[in-house]
């Protein structure tokens, strides 16, 4: 019974760990966005808008990183 349940735990990590590389997207337009920090750095929010922006031929320039309870990033597109 603790093999079945430690493979359970490991495999509901593995779940976990794996849906946060799924959900992260970039909400926004050629203007700007926010980008949920659930599960990645501040860096990796940074290269998400840079990549964002360069779509509309754009940099990207933070704005804020609310680290409250729904923390986000916030950036234009300039």
């Amino acid at each position: 019974m603790n093999g079945r349940a430690a493979v359970l735990l490991l495999i509901f990590a593995v779940m976990y760990v794996l849906s946060g590389c799924a959900g992260q997207k970039v909400a926004g337009n050629e203007i700007g966005g926010a980008i949920p920090l659930a599960g990645i750095t501040r860096q990796q929010a940074t290269e998400m808008a840079r990549a964002h922006c360069a779509k509309y031929g754009r940099s990207a320039r933070m704005l804020t990183v609310n680290t409250d309870a729904g923390a986000k990033a916030v950036f234009e597109c300039i």
